[in-house]
């Protein structure tokens, strides 16, 4: 429990250096053991340090008001976004690598009664992805960050894919021309997805010799198994086979991490924020939508934190709805599950391809209201 709370601690603030206060990874890497040293690993602890210790740990003056302005913001509760509360280490995944940090997800601390007030703007794609990764998180939980968001990328383009298909935009997808035999397969949201075999590393939590934990990051651990979801319409393209060395040097044709993270941040958005209680209604017809908030002028900062709040908030209702249901269901019977609980707060759009891509409405109400009852 020990080494698995000093990985935890280790996400969270190479996490706060990165995500929140944009410093390069090479740069943020170094500084974890100086600021545990000094017992500053938290944003709170970090704005309330004496400023002469800080300058001895960051010696870059431009990196330190970095961090500094991260942490205020982040400790002060007036100023701080819903998405960018740095989470808490009880709530970090058990496995990383020292790559894996640059992909936390924005995280939400608001009660789950007040979501219920909240409504995003998206179209079904996203909405699904959002559901996959959630899923990951009980269904392949020994898997790292990385993988979840791989996995639940190439789940959401393969029904994408379906669906083009089902509405006369495509002809065939690669899975029906049997691109995907003799590659290894997961079980998500209802399908079978090829998958490609791939190790990572976990941190070294050595202890030194007056009992103190350290963590090294830049030694590699133990190695895990672990997957990449396969990119089949790339792999089609490229005419195969699936061998690094015969790709043109980028590698196979992966869903990488990146790609599924920055998909969510960038079609999900926030569109009522109040304190009126978000409907849902499947039946509804589409409307068309006007941008969120379109008669303010806002910055792109502003427009990103929205995003990110809005994917906060949708990602933390999801998954209060799974962990309701995942001491009494199986892996199998929750993914089940999943798929028809997405089936029911979708956005309603337009029949055929007339609704490709269409955005909608979706009520986090809808989403809460799937909690299993005690």
């Amino acid at each position: 429990m020990a080494a698995e709370a000093a990985q935890a601690e280790v996400q969270a603030l190479l996490a706060f250096l990165t995500r929140d206060a944009k410093v390069p990874l090479a740069a943020a890497l170094p500084k974890y053991n100086a600021l545990r040293k000094h017992g500053l690993v938290t944003p709170d602890a970090i704005a309330k340090a004496d400023i002469g210790i800080l300058r001895l740990i960051f010696t870059d003056e431009k990196i330190l008001k970095q961090v500094q302005n991260a942490a205020k913001r982040l400790s002060n509760p007036k100023k701080r976004a819903a998405s960018t509360i740095l989470s808490s280490p009880t709530k970090q995944r058990k496995t990383t690598s020292d790559h894996e940090v640059q992909l936390e997800l924005p995280y939400s601390d608001l009660p789950i009664d007040d979501l219920r007030h909240k409504t995003i703007e998206t179209n079904r794609a996203p909405l699904f992805l959002a559901f996959a990764f959630c899923l990951t998180k009980y269904t392949f939980s020994e898997q790292p960050l990385s993988s979840r968001l791989s996995l639940a990328q190439a789940v959401t383009s393969a029904g994408a894919q379906s669906k083009a298909k089902y509405i006369g935009l495509t002809d065939s997808t690669a899975e029906d021309e049997g691109w995907a035999q003799g590659q290894p397969k997961i079980r998500l949201m209802g399908r079978d997805v090829p998958v490609m075999r791939r190790h990572v590393a976990t941190p070294v939590i050595k202890e030194e010799e007056d009992g103190q934990e350290t963590v090294d990051v830049q030694e590699s651990g133990t190695m895990q198994e672990a997957f990449w979801g396969i990119d089949l319409e790339a792999l089609k393209k490229s005419n195969g086979p699936l061998v690094a060395g015969k790709m043109g040097g980028a590698g196979p044709p992966v869903y990488r991490r990146e790609g599924a993270r920055a998909y969510m941040l960038k079609s999900i958005d926030l569109v009522q924020s109040d304190d009126k209680k978000g409907e849902h209604n499947e039946d509804a017809k589409p409307e068309k939508l006007s941008s969120p908030q379109r008669s303010k002028k806002l910055t792109a900062a502003d427009k990103t934190a929205r995003r990110e709040e809005a994917v906060a908030v949708l990602l933390k209702a999801i998954d209060h709805v799974y962990a309701s249901w995942s001491t009494t269901l199986k892996n199998d019977e929750l993914d089940r599950k999943a798929s028809s609980w997405y089936a029911q707060v979708r956005p309603a759009v337009e029949y055929g391809q007339a609704g490709w891509g269409q955005r909608g409405k979706v009520s986090l109400q809808a989403i809460v209201d799937l909690t299993k009852r005690p």
